[in-house]
């Protein structure tokens, strides 16, 4: 009998541990895209080359350069950077 009482209380106090860790989870912070940009504009001229994108740390950014630069310019302005839209991402406000 006590080792039922104990096993219930284990199973109770892991049930308890588990929802309050679900209830904590919060969605990532959100990226500001002026600040983003800026940061992968490393020579500040207003728009993200080829190559600085390659040295990127954002692996979303070097994968997607075509698609995000859709005047074919080879290079990414201000105004495409925020446009652009992952295949499957939800949508951004702002």
């Amino acid at each position: 009998m006590i080792k039922r009482s104990i096993f219930i209380c284990m199973l109770v106090t892991c049930f308890a541990a588990v929802s309050s860790y679900a209830q904590e989870k919060k969605d990532p912070p959100k990226r500001d895209p002026e600040e983003l940009f800026k940061k992968l504009d490393t020579d500040g001229d207003g728009k993200i080359s080829k190559d600085e994108a390659d040295k990127s740390e954002h692996k979303m950014i070097k994968d997607h350069f075509s698609e995000i630069d859709t005047n074919s310019d080879g290079y990414i302005s201000k105004e495409e950077f925020k446009a652009f839209k992952p295949k499957g991402a939800p949508h951004r406000k702002g």
